[in-house]
């Protein structure tokens, strides 16, 4: 061998040495890492996406109580499409068409009562009788009172229940807001199955969601006009306060009107209520002491949450009937 051939070979080993020795010099990919980041970045997208869209559902709610119909003054709880407004309609009415039959039945009323005293009133006992007179002609000033004045004081019984609505979103807004990261057992692992089904079932609770917030809506409407009516025509059930026979029908209406300025109220606190109890909610675990699968757990709280969605569109639906339970009616 030839000292060029030597030569040769010994540059070929110094060449593999050093590309051996670059080799390992130089660190290996970390193929896990990597995975590990990218797992962590998707569910970190997930949970955000879910946060947004709790979020958006929370907002889209809380609209209706907190600045929506429940929270109007009387005379504007339905806004206006021009210069006349339901209110100016329903004050229209009470004025032109019930207050004179209300005057009317309460002059049927007086009527009536004068009869049984006079059929109650003996020769020797005036005295007795001019007292339950003048007793009668109070009553009848009272009553006349309250036909005369009827709109107004069912105006103001409203607006007993709109500052306890308006006093009520104050203390406490729409509601705590929901936090992914820190109620659900979701989140205690990076599962993307978890999340995505979180996200489907969430996708479904917004259309949930988006129904109970017409049924809301139309609920609240339906009180506002309810309310508007029962006003209109309270001159008649309050003129029947006169008479004995007919005094409960008068009770009955001044209860159910405020059933349903008091159903506002319960209205308000379901809307309120309804992100603070979705906070809360706990996913289901495998089984006492065992390791909670992030799937299982997912699905659970999902559910969970679609049942809530559930119980808000009874709620509001019972609402009305549970303001009259309260009252007795």
């Amino acid at each position: 061998m030839d000292g060029t051939t030597t030569r040769r070979a010994f540059r070929l080993a110094m060449a593999a040495a050093l590309a051996v020795g670059i080799a390992l010099l130089v660190p290996r990919p970390a193929w896990a890492s990597i995975g590990d980041d990218i797992n962590s970045w998707m569910c970190g997208v997930l949970r955000d996406t879910c946060n947004w869209i709790f979020d958006a559902q929370a907002k889209v709610l809380a609209s209706i109580g907190v600045d929506g119909v429940l929270s109007k003054p009387f005379d504007r709880m339905l806004g206006t499409a021009g210069e006349v407004t339901l209110f100016d309609i329903a004050r229209g009415v009470w004025k032109t068409a019930v207050l004179p039959i209300g005057c009317g039945v309460l002059s049927m009323v007086f009527t009536v009562q004068l009869i049984h005293l006079s059929q109650r009133m003996d020769g020797n006992a005036s005295m007795p009788a001019v007292r339950e007179v003048v007793f009668l002609l109070v009553f009848f000033a009272v009553c006349l009172f309250l036909v005369q004045n009827s709109f107004e004081l069912m105006r103001a019984v409203y607006e007993v229940a709109r500052l306890a609505i308006t006093r009520t979103t104050s203390a406490f807004g729409s509601g705590g807001a929901m936090d992914l990261a820190k109620v659900s057992i979701v989140t205690t692992e990076d599962s993307v199955p978890a999340l995505v089904a979180m996200i489907v079932v969430a996708l479904v609770s917004w259309v949930v969601v988006i129904v109970a917030y017409v049924v809301a809506l139309v609920v609240s409407w339906a009180r506002a006009i309810q309310l508007y009516l029962m006003a209109a025509l309270s001159p008649i059930p309050l003129s029947l306060l006169g008479l004995e026979d007919t005094r409960q029908v008068g009770v009955a209406y001044l209860r159910s009107f405020a059933s349903v300025c008091l159903a506002g109220l319960i209205i308000t606190v379901t809307l309120i209520a309804f992100p603070v109890v979705l906070g809360g909610l706990n996913a289901a675990s495998a089984g006492a002491g065992a390791a909670v699968d992030t799937v299982v757990g997912g699905l659970s709280y999902a559910l969970q949450y679609l049942a809530m969605c559930v119980l808000l569109i009874l709620s509001l639906t019972k609402s009305g009937s549970w303001a009259r339970d309260v009252l007795g009616g």
